[in-house]
């Protein structure tokens, strides 16, 4: 990539460790100013595709993304037929911006297991969690109230 970006014939360039991290992150910096853009265009696409699609987009102050719950159409509708015990998980950190993804996970009545949610968060603390089920529960139960 190095040689392509200064237009330099292959094998010709000489180059350090450094100069590879150096443009491994510029390259992320680039991508990353297209993710939310590029998540929220796949949702909208969803949403067209499948009308019961869900999701919401958290954001701060300086209008960056905070927190993002989405939920598929089957995943609702497993929701709505298994919804009433609800395990949620945010155990996996595996995503590059270091983001704990969190999972809403049942088990229907085969004994199998059924997800009705995903988040991927900015944090854990208990705010963050106050936002994301009512996220989670107000669609379903519009009179609950979540302290």
């Amino acid at each position: 990539m190095l040689e392509l970006e200064k237009n330099v014939v292959h094998g010709e360039l000489p180059f350090l460790e450094k100069d590879i991290r150096n443009l491994f992150t510029k390259v992320r910096k680039q991508l990353a100013r297209n993710d939310v853009v590029n998540l929220l265009d796949y949702f909208k696409s969803c949403k067209q595709e499948d009308p019961k699609f869900q999701y919401i987009l958290k954001v701060d102050s300086e209008r960056k993304l905070e927190h993002v719950f989405w939920s598929p159409g089957a995943c609702v509708e497993w929701y709505e037929k298994y919804g009433d015990v609800v395990v949620f998980d945010t155990t996996y950190k595996v995503n590059m911006d270091d983001m704990p993804c969190g999972v809403f996970v049942s088990i229907n009545n085969h004994g199998k297991t059924v997800l009705f949610g995903f988040a991927l968060l900015r944090n854990e603390i208990t705010a963050t969690f106050k936002w994301l089920m009512k996220v989670l529960y107000k669609p379903f139960f519009p009179s609950i109230v979540l302290l």
